[in-house]
């Protein structure tokens, strides 16, 4: 185990897990005996309810300045409880002003997907505007530079739409906590994000699910990176951008990355089942592709997941040993607080449960 300078929580090395955590198929038939695998993660955080109400307040007091304020909009904030999100992925956060950067910049992109993507009273399923709704909202946080007169119609566009007001909004508040080089990994991390999204929107467009490596390797652009990249930010440091930039980083970020995203995979299989449209997670997939029961592929999703924790271990170690800078085991130990975080809360959130 190596100890961290100046950090209380050791680098996730080869650490015991949590027990008592079973992935379970919701989805089992009827009378039949339910399959489960262990599920390996990270211990539980704690839980920090005051200061994830506030932030929640917060946000809901930004998205009524962003017009974003609607009912179903607040009663989404309360189910999908981001306050909560970011206390339980950043245990050791404490300034409130950068978290509730962080939550209004986690919003915004949920707001891309909810009102660009998803298929809802927003949007119907054969709408080919993803593409360009997705550019535009990458542009509201990577400034187009424009000759004047079209600089002024693009400015336009983004202060009328409430979607594209928030990105920029939100991507503003967050320059003020972050390095000119913190917030240009945003962007290229956000960038990843909608072209993950966009191929997403692709795959429902044809009505046809992917194979599980191409599903995966999707995944790893359609994920929670930009969230995993606040890691230093948000906890008031910079890991120096040649460190952050050195493959053995970037492949530990990466996994961590893929990891949390399986959460929400897991977490949401059962009401993505019951809902409209194409079911787009990995059991989906699995089942698509192997042609088995669905409970069946959960487990093998499981497995998956257990496979991809241990290699984010074995990462960890190989990168703490190839570059024993301090910064760089405060950042991966950030990492493993994410996967903690989100694992917890994807399984008791009403967002992806209800």
């Amino acid at each position: 185990m190596i100890e961290l300078v100046q950090h209380d929580t050791p680098v996730p090395s080869r650490q015991q897990h949590t027990d008592g955590v079973w992935g379970t198929s919701a989805c089992t038939p009827p009378g039949a005996q339910p399959r489960t695998t262990p599920l390996y993660c990270p211990p539980t955080p704690p839980e920090r309810p005051e200061l994830a109400a506030e932030l929640n307040r917060r946000v809901i007091v930004w998205m009524t300045e962003m017009g974003l304020a609607s009912e179903e909009n607040v009663a989404g904030v309360h189910d999908h409880d981001p306050g909560r999100g970011i206390t339980l992925c950043h245990p050791g956060g404490d300034d409130v002003e950068r978290m509730t950067a962080a939550t209004k910049m986690i919003i915004a992109e949920t707001v891309v997907d909810d009102y660009y993507c998803e298929t809802n009273s927003r949007r119907a399923a054969d709408d080919q505007q993803i593409g360009p709704n997705l550019s535009m909202a990458q542009s509201a946080i990577d400034a187009p530079c424009l000759t004047g007169t079209h600089q002024a119609q693009w400015d336009k566009r983004r202060d009328d739409d409430p979607v594209l007001r928030a990105q920029h909004d939100a991507f503003n508040d967050l320059k003020r906590f972050s390095t000119p080089a913190q917030a240009r990994r945003t962007t290229h991390d956000i960038a990843q994000l909608y072209l993950g999204y966009n191929a997403e929107n692709g795959w429902r467009l044809i009505n046809r699910l992917p194979p599980a490596w191409q599903y995966l390797a999707n995944r790893q652009m359609n994920s929670f990176r930009p969230c995993l990249a606040l890691t230093d930010m948000l906890d008031g440091y910079e890991l120096p951008p040649e460190l952050y930039a050195h493959p053995l980083v970037q492949d530990c970020t990466a996994r961590a990355s893929l990891i949390a995203t399986l959460h929400n995979d897991l977490a949401s299989c059962e009401r993505e089942i019951r809902g409209p449209g194409l079911p787009f997670n990995l059991p989906a997939v699995i089942q698509a592709e192997e042609h088995i029961p669905l409970d069946e592929a959960f487990v093998k999703s499981c497995e998956i997941h257990n496979e991809l924790i241990q290699e984010f271990e074995a990462d960890t170690e190989r990168t703490t040993s190839a570059l024993p800078d301090p910064t760089v085991a405060r950042y991966l130990t950030g990492l493993w607080a994410w996967i903690a975080g989100c694992r917890h809360w994807h399984f008791t959130t009403a967002r992806h449960t209800a």
